[in-house]
């Protein structure tokens, strides 16, 4: 961890209780109004109770922090969104720590406070949480911190930290290869920094870090389907997609800034702001680092959106956002008056926007809306399909497959020893057992012709049908499951072997 104070320490009573309030906001209303997990989250949860070194799409970084906040905590919304804000905090910490070395102390409590109540930190969890793109949050921080320290100090501590947060981004989403490559150009491109490549500490970290990753790397020699999976979101595509790639790319950026350059806008103007150049930073030099980097990765991103097609979502914006601050805290000059209007003005308007915001979600999708992801009954409708099992069958089931929406939601609501898959996913799932298909049986959701595709050969029973209202909502919505038995040869209709519930 960083040698630096906590922000406890740095910010002011009110503004530490009102970040910690905007990172706990979405865990409250997941416990409120939102108790179901949304679908990516479904997904790594139920990949997560398989402890694998490949998944079907992903490195597998999430999907063993998800499997771990599962077993403790079993598939609860609140406890994800928290455990995960819980990570972020510690990439807080890490970017308060990059901060400090290129600006005053009270400069960087503002920006990173800033950064902390921004719109991404506040609400993507409710649809994201534990996702690679919000787990880069605490990864990248730490890398660009430690090698800055390492830079300076040349201390082995740093250089091992250095390489073991490399290896964890690694493991956690490719991408992290953007970053690697604007440290690189940035250390090349600033003076001070290009001893650095040739020092015995960095290529220690370099060794700690593929040690790290070695044992993936090879697993995914025989599971290719992560690496293609990534690479399938390289495309060609016409003018109109470009655009649409552009808008999702500014979009992600004014989600990860807002409020925060509105206020620091109004700073400026109600002069409590001014203008600093960055050569009047404390670490001029590492400022231009940081400035070099971000430039490097802005123009990587944009150049795999422009040439290479990448096939570009907001979300993959937030830890480019995040490493931008540093180099943009240095611009403006914090003053007393500052401090003032900070602890004053800033924090008081942050908690009533925030707390404004979460009373109408409240009250809206209480008693007047509803969101057939976040209030999907899915632990109804695992119960219901599994008491319907109960009365046919003396074991399983196995497994339950399905479309992506509803296959994880309600696997994971079923005991740990069923299998959740969604159709595209079985081949791909290294943990998949036909074996054990074969001797206890399938729940198949979602009648459409995928299953046929998939698992071609498999007898099922006619389908059925449930209908279920949504939960923690007044709103007169409902969802109707449609699902088929692929019956278990261990326990026939009509056995009475005794065998294990699924």
């Amino acid at each position: 961890m960083p040698a630096v104070p906590f922000p406890s320490s740095v910010l002011r009573p009110r503004a530490f209780a009102v970040l910690v309030f905007a990172l706990l906001l979405p865990a409250a209303l997941a416990w409120l109004v939102f108790p179901t997990p949304l679908y990516d989250t479904r997904e790594l949860i139920a990949w997560g109770r398989h402890l694998s070194l490949v998944t079907p799409l992903h490195p597998p970084m999430m999907v063993w922090i998800g499997g771990a906040v599962d077993w403790l905590f079993g598939p609860s919304s609140a406890m994800t969104i928290l455990i995960g804000q819980a990570l972020l905090a510690i990439g807080l910490v890490y970017l308060y720590a990059i901060t400090a070395l290129v600006t005053t102390p009270g400069n960087a409590a503002l920006f990173v406070f800033l950064f902390g109540t921004s719109g991404y930190v506040s609400f993507a969890p409710l649809s994201f949480a534990l996702n690679a793109d919000i787990l880069q949050l605490t990864s990248w921080p730490a890398i660009v911190f430690h090698y800055l320290r390492a830079a300076r100090t040349d201390r082995r501590a740093h250089w091992l930290a250095f390489g073991a947060w490399s290896g964890i981004a690694v493991l956690t989403k490719y991408n992290a290869a953007v970053l690697f490559l604007g440290i690189g150009i940035a250390a090349l491109a600033v003076a001070p920094f290009r001893a650095t490549l040739l020092r015995p500490g960095f290529y220690l970290a370099t060794a700690v870090g593929l040690v790290i990753v070695a044992p993936h790397a090879v697993a995914v020699l025989d599971h290719r389907s992560a690496v293609d999976w990534g690479l399938a979101h390289f495309e060609r595509a016409g003018v109109e997609q470009t655009l649409s790639r552009l808008y999702e790319y500014l979009l992600g950026y004014l989600i990860c800034f807002l409020p925060g350059a509105v206020i620091i806008a109004a700073g400026l103007m109600k002069r409590v702001l001014t203008p600093s150049p960055p050569s009047t930073a404390p670490a001029p030099d590492d400022v231009r680092f940081l400035v070099a980097m971000n430039l490097a990765m802005q123009a990587i991103l944009l150049g795999l959106v422009l040439f290479a097609g990448l096939d570009y979502l907001f979300r993959f914006d937030a830890p480019y956002a995040m490493l931008a601050v540093p180099a943009l805290a240095p611009l403006v000059r914090f003053t007393d008056r500052t401090a003032r209007w900070f602890e004053v003005e800033v924090t008081a308007t942050i908690a009533a926007l925030y707390l404004t915001a979460g009373i109408v979600l409240v009250v809206v999708y209480t008693f007047f809306a509803s969101h057939t992801g976040m209030q999907e009954p899915t632990a109804a409708a695992a119960d219901a399909i599994l008491a319907d099992w109960r009365t046919h069958y003396a074991c399983g089931p196995a497994d339950v497959f399905g479309g992506r929406r509803s296959v994880y939601g309600i696997g994971i609501a079923m005991p740990r020893a069923v299998t959740a898959l969604e159709y595209r996913t079985i081949a791909n799932a290294p943990w998949f057992d036909p074996a054990d298909l074969r001797a206890r049986g399938a729940v198949l959701l979602d009648d459409t012709a995928e299953a046929e595709a998939y698992l071609p050969g498999l007898a099922t029973t006619p389908a059925r049908q449930i209908t279920l209202p949504l939960r923690r909502t007044h709103a007169p919505r409902h969802i109707t499951y449609t699902y088929r038995f692929a019956p278990p040869q261990a326990c026939p209709p009509g056995s009475h072997a005794a065998g294990p519930q699924g």
